[in-house]
Formats: C-alpha cells, structure tokens, sequence
C-alpha cells in the first residue's frame, strides 16, 4: 500500500504538480477537521479519566474509538501530504491505539448456567450469586443464624434475559450516552431501558428453574419476596437503597417481580450511583434473591457497631411495628435501644430512652448476640436487617459491611461560643458541611436541588440519592441512621441530622450542618468545618479505572516541536501523534511550494494598481465563479476569506508604492536572468494558493520575501496564520534591525515568534474567524509597510519610533 501511494505521488510530483498541490490542500483540510474533532474528543476523555465528568464507561469506550479513528484518519492524510517524510508513523500509531483500545476493553458477560443457586450455594459463589444473597448464605452456613428459606436467580441468568432478548446493542447505546450531570437525559434514558426490559420475555430455561425455586420455599399461595442482588451490592460499596425489591408478590407473578427487580438495575439513582463509584454496566449485573414473606411484628436493623452511644462500644437495634420497609425508606422514625457488647448484653438505659416499639428485652438481647456471631463469622462490623414473625420467631434477612464513619468526621471539636440555631437534632450521618438552606418537599424540586445546598426535607426518602452529590448537608423532619439514604450519606461523608425544625431555618440562609454533634449553626462556622463548599472527592475507583489508558490516550508529551524527540518515535499517546500531525501538516503546506513555483501553470496573473507580479491558483471556491474564465482576475474577483483580508491590508491607500520599481525576487534574477526572463515571469513572482477557506502566499519583495500560510473559517480550533520573512538587500545588521521591529509589532499583537539570522518565524491560531481576519489584515499592512524599511534603519532607538508610529497608525486604521 505504502509503495503504491509513494508512486504515485513521485508521478503526480514529476508529471502533474498542480494536481499534486490540489490533494496535499484537500489531504490538509481533512487533517484539520479531524484535528478539531480530536482535540474535542481529547478534552471530554479528560474530563472522565481524571474525574471531572462523570459518564459510563460505555460513553469512554465509544468515545476512545471515536478518537483513534480521528486519529488514525490524521496520521493516513499527513502520508498523502509527503509519503516520504513520515512512513513510520502508521506503525507508531497502530502500536499506541492498540494498547488504547486493550486498555478500555469491557469484560463480556457470562450468558450460561447456572441460573439457579440455593441460598447455601450462593455463600460459595459470589460473583453469581450477588453480595446481598452471598451474604445472607454465608451468615446462614458460618453464622449459623436463623435465616428464612430462599433461592437465587444468579447474574448469568440476567445476562442470559439481555442477550436471549437482544437487548445489548439498544442497553449500549443508551449507556453510550449516560452522563450523571444530565439529570434529563439521565432520566429518559433509564427509563428506556426499564421499558425494554419490562417488555421482554424471561427464558424459559429460567422461568421454569424460578417456577420450580419458588414451590419448595412456601406453602400454597403464601407470599413471597423477589429482592435486589447485584454483584456489587452490599460489599465495600452498600448500594443501600439504589435497587428495587418485590414484597408480598403471589407466587404467580413471581416472574413479573422479577422482571421489575431487573428493571430497577436502571433506575436513574442506581445508575448515577454506580457511574460515581467508578463502576461498569457489567460489575453490577443482576442476581435476584427469592424468599417467603415473614408476616412480621416488628422489625429493623441492628448495627454490631454504633457509634451513637459510648463510641463503637455498643450495639443498636432499631426497630418499628410490622415490616421494617418504612425504617429503612427514611419515612418512619424508629424506636431504639442501645446494648454493651459483652457476652451477655445489656441494655444501656441511659441511651435507650424509649424502647416501647421494640421487642422483648430476650428478643433484644438475642439480636445484640446475632450481631456479634454475625460480626465474627463475616469478619466485618456488621449492618443487619431482621423482623420477629407474630409466633415470636426471629429471622435475619439480610447482612452487610456496616459503612463506619469517616475518622475525620467523629472527632470533637473545641468548645464554641456561637450559638446553635439548632441542636440536640439525632445524628443519622457524622461530618460537617456549610451550604444555603435548600427545601426539597417535592420530587420537581428534589430535580433542582443546586451543588453545595444544605437540603431540608420531610423524610430520608431514596430519591434523593440521586442528587447526593450536589449536597453539603441533610436535615429531616422524620428517619433515623438505619434508612438507607443515611447508609450512602456516611459512605460520601454528607453530614444528615434528623429532627424537630420549627421554623429556625429559612430558604437561602447559609449555615453550617454539625453532624458531629447534632447541631445547625448560623453561616460558615470555620472551626468546626471538615468540609466546605468545595467539590465532593471524586471515588477514587472512577480515576483508577483509567489509569492505564490515560496516558496512553490523552496525555500530551510532545510540546516542543524544536525537540529532537518531536517525532513519531516520541509519540507516546494518541493526543502526542494528533499533536505530531498538525504541527507537521502545518509546516508542510507552509513549504508546499519551492522558489521555482511548481505546479502553477493553472494560475491566473493578479492585475493590481500594486507594482506587484503575482499568480494566484485557485484550489476550489477561492475566487468567484465569473472569474474563472481567462487568464487573469482583480482583487474583486477574490472571494477567500483570508486572502482577501491580506490583501486589504497589503494594499492600503497610506502605503506610497513606488511605479518605478517591480517588486519580485531580484535576487534570482540577478542570478539567472541574462535578459532571458521578462519581469512577469512566474519564475520570479509571487504567488497564491487559495480556496474560500484557506491561503498560502510567497511574497517576493526584491531581495527578501516573505511566507503566510493562514486557514480562516468559522471553526476557531482550526484557524491559524503563519508567517515567514527573510532577508533584505541592505546590510546585514540593518537586515536585523528591521526584524526587531517586525518582532516588537507581531509580538503586540499576539504572535509567538523565534528569530534566527535574519529570518522570523510567527504564528498565532484558534482565533475566531473575524480575530483572524484582523490579524490578517495587520499583518498585510506590516508587510507593505516594510518591504524598503531594512534601507533606512541604522540604530535601536529608530525601531522604538518605529514601533510607536505603526501601532498608533494601525489603530488609527482599526477604529
């Protein structure tokens, strides 16, 4: 292929070089494009791998492919510029996208059996089973706890459900476009995908083993629960609360309660949770855990750990009348009693002011021991869930890590002189954070909750974990710390108090939210703040899931062009060869002509009042349709942007041009002439190459010339202007001292330069496309300006005048 295209550009080089220049130009303009779309995909993989932004890593994936074909796009038109030049550059490339695209790689899932487990099945098989059913067994095989009869329909059998029912590419492409920061599209793209799923079918391979699961564990048409059991849910990360579960379900729809349970994996909370944990689609694929409904007289929560009484030193039991489900949800307050952690616990009067909704102290006290028996056989501080059936018999239901408090956030602080708006409020989630008060009532208005609010609400309701991460703070009229919004808050270090308001707070007051100490004080209380209204830390699992591939994709190495490694060799990233292709596509088209103008039989002679002999060659939509014919044009017939803008500055009316002298490479002449050469030769002139877009001119001023290369367009990321001048025909140190006064005004306005001899190098870009256009006109006056200034400069003192005179000339000119 490589010597194929090498071939035909020597052919197009030896036989047909206006041709040639014609597909370096259009190779240029897709270059430039797909440098624009880079640079954009490059910024918003930024924003992801460092956790700026937070996305689906379906959205990384796509958007790291869609970035190494632009890349790969510019590396191919940089070989149809000068094949020769750059031949290594496939292979480096290639090389880089290959560990870019290992490196985003997802795991794909497993779709066979098994699709049932027993409930003692799953204590040995996690990663099938899901953390809250693999807990629950292990807490009924090692605990040796009594623990309600039960199957699990496994994470191979949801796989299974998607795959049978075709749903990856329609999930996928939803994911693609999941963004946790757009609460809208967040919320219609789930619920798509809640609707595909609910309208698919379950296999019958799995309907007929949940049919079959369901018929041992109960009795005729007792009810049953279908509850939430992801892979990840209840391990380090508790997922408390992001799922659904199915209470009271008839054994006949058990299949549709599942279905929803499957469905709840893309609720808009569960998702946004997920994606800020820095976890894939895949990881929390969907076990489900059947059990028989307990027809419960109380029921709760017990924490072998509670720090809300003597430290960790003792264990609460939360409980509430019927089934615990009000607890849990932040919608009730319950009853509590704290007990010692000794052998045989006691009740703790002193903390347990009110234990009338609670069982009977033995029920109490047998909880306390489960706690602890739990506790040791699962090597973990333990959060239980449990419920006494009316017969008096005890079950636990579930078990998982108690999400402890972060060490920062329980330590006391000195004694303060301010007053508490609030206080003696029961500390659900431990910290401190200061916001504007905030009052969510409503789901329209838990949508609209701003970053850094302190949240006021009615109750601990699950909704409002989507927006956890806009929160400083929570205080609520009713809940406690077993609900699972409280269990989330502790794991994000969101201070949550629960308690009587009255009418102390106003919406907008700023405050400070003392989780520490159940207390609300007025403004930011600076001595008692362990957090302020800086962004929450990001989890660190999003950044580490791009570790390896950032370097690789998005980091930039290369930012010397001068370097010795300003190579493909140096080229470590994909944002290095997209760095790499446009500098050396740029410096391409800056060279695309030689002295001699190859190429340029096509042009067309510019016919100018200006003692000017110039070409033009239009490569496509650079001057206007009329003008096409014959063999010359006027500046009227110009229609490129920046050639035009040139051109408006070369040719102002303030700048005396002397009709005596022919302004082309006299230096040449000198050297070739003998009278063979007429002064209009195209060996000796200027010369343009323009489309609507784009110019590159060689301006030949006697014995110096001049080079600008400019694209002006309406994308600023793909506009620049370049430019050239060298020599003179007057002394060598007056030759410089005319370029520090070049320098002294490209530098005023905004070029970078680099002097070397007697030749400068400028360059500016990514301006919009009227800063480009007045660019190019300042820089076609400062050419006109100067083409004779080398004659009559002699001191450094001359070029300050200078200097003064052309900027207040030119901004005579500007205004």
């Amino acid at each position: 292929m490589y010597f194929k295209q090498l071939f035909k550009h020597w052919t197009y080089q030896v036989f047909a070089p206006g041709t040639l220049l014609r597909r370096k130009y259009e190779a240029f303009k897709s270059l430039l494009a797909q440098d624009a779309i880079a640079l954009e995909l490059i910024a918003d993989l930024e924003e992801m791998f460092y956790g700026k932004r937070l996305a689906d890593r379906q959205r990384a994936v796509w958007m790291t492919n869609q970035l190494s074909n632009a890349v790969g796009t510019m590396a191919g038109q940089l070989m149809e510029m000068n094949p020769t030049r750059y031949m290594d550059l496939p292979e480096y490339f290639r090389k880089i996208d290959f560990y870019v695209r290992m490196g985003m790689e997802l795991e794909q899932p497993e779709v066979g059996p098994p699709y049932i487990l027993s409930l003692e099945e799953a204590a040995s098989f996690p990663l099938l089973a899901g953390g809250k059913a693999a807990n629950l067994g292990r807490a009924k095989v090692h605990g040796k706890v009594p623990v309600p009869p039960g199957f699990v329909i496994t994470a191979n059998a949801f796989n299974y459900f998607i795959d049978f029912n075709g749903l990856n590419e329609h999930i996928e492409e939803r994911l693609r476009q999941m963004e946790v920061g757009d609460r809208d599209l967040l919320a219609r793209l789930t619920a798509e995908m809640q609707e595909l799923i609910l309208a698919s079918e379950v296999p019958e391979e799995i309907a007929r083993g949940i049919r079959f699961g369901v018929s041992e564990i109960i009795d005729g048409d007792d009810c049953i629960a279908v509850r939430s059991s992801a892979l990840a849910e209840d391990g380090e990360i508790s997922f408390a609360g992001q799922y659904a579960s199915e209470l009271n379900v008839p054994p006949n729809d058990v299949l549709e309660a599942y279905k929803r349970v499957l469905a709840g994996k893309y609720c808009p909370r569960a998702v946004s949770y997920r994606i800020s944990n820095g976890l894939t689609d895949s990881q929390t694929a969907m076990a489900v855990l059947v059990l028989p409904m307990v027809d419960a007289d109380t029921a709760g929560v017990v924490y072998s750990q509670d720090p809300d009484c003597r430290g960790k030193e003792a264990i609460g039991v939360y409980g509430v009348s019927g089934l615990g489900h009000g607890l849990v949800d932040g919608s009730v307050s319950p009853d509590k009693a704290i007990l010692t952690r000794e052998e045989t616990p006691r009740i703790d009067n002193e903390c347990s002011p009110d234990t009338r909704g609670l069982p009977s102290e033995e029920t109490l006290v047998k909880l306390a021991q489960l706690a602890m028996q739990l506790e040791t056989a699962l090597g973990a501080p333990q959060d239980i869930e449990w419920a006494e059936d009316v017969t008096g018999k005890l079950f636990i239901l579930q078990s998982r890590p108690l999400q402890l408090e972060r060490e920062d956030a329980v330590s006391d602080h000195e004694s303060l002189s301010v007053t508490p708006l609030l206080d003696e409020l029961e500390c659900a989630s431990t910290g401190v954070g200061c916001g504007e008060i905030y009052y969510a009532s409503s789901g329209e208005r838990i949508a609209m909750i701003p970053p850094g609010a302190v949240v006021v609400t009615p109750s601990l309701k699950p909704s409002l974990l989507t927006f956890i991460g806009h929160m400083n703070g929570v205080i609520s009229r009713t809940g406690s710390r077993a609900s699972h919004f409280a269990s989330v808050a502790r794991e994000c270090g969101v201070p949550v108090l629960v308690g009587d308001l009255g009418e102390a707070l106003k919406s907008g007051q700023l405050v400070t939210v003392d989780g520490t100490h159940g207390a609300v004080y007025e403004g930011c209380v600076e001595v008692i703040m362990t957090r302020s209204q800086k962004a929450k830390q990001v989890s660190k699992r999003v950044v580490e899931q791009y570790a390896k591939v950032a370097p690789i994709a998005v980091k930039l190495n290369l930012t010397d062009p001068q370097a010795d490694d300003f190579s493909p060799m140096g080229c470590k990233s994909l944002h290095d060869v997209v760095r790499f292709c446009h500098e050396r596509a740029v410096n391409e088209m800056f060279s695309i002509m030689d002295k001699r103008g190859r190429g340029l039989h096509a042009a067309k002679r510019l016919q100018t009042n200006l003692p000017l002999v110039m070409y033009i060659l239009d490569l496509g939509g650079g001057i206007f349709g009329n003008a096409k014919e014959g063999k010359t044009i006027s500046p009227y017939d110009i229609k490129s942007r920046p050639m035009w803008a040139l051109w408006y500055g070369l040719a102002d009316e303030r700048v005396k041009w002397s009709n005596k002298l022919t302004h082309m490479d006299w230096e040449e002449f000198d050297k070739v002439s003998g009278g063979i050469f007429s002064f209009d030769s195209k060996l000796l002139a200027s010369y343009a190459l323009i489309s609507e877009d784009y110019l590159h001119l060689m301006v030949r001023f006697g014995y110096h010339f001049s080079v600008v290369d400019a694209m002006c367009c309406p994308d600023a990321g793909a506009n620049y202007v370049n430019f050239r001048f060298k020599g003179g025909g007057a002394g060598f140190d007056q030759r410089l001292l005319r370029l520090e006064f070049i320098r002294q005004i490209l530098e005023c306005y905004g070029f970078e330069t680099e002097t070397r001899g007697d030749m400068i190098d400028a360059r500016c870009a990514r301006l919009n496309e009227n800063e480009t256009q007045r660019m190019l006109v300042r820089l076609g006056y400062l050419m006109a300006v100067t083409r004779l200034m080398d004659m009559r400069l002699t001191s450094e003192e001359q070029i300050l005048d200078e200097v003064k005179k052309f900027v207040k000339e030119a901004e005579n000119r500007d205004e």
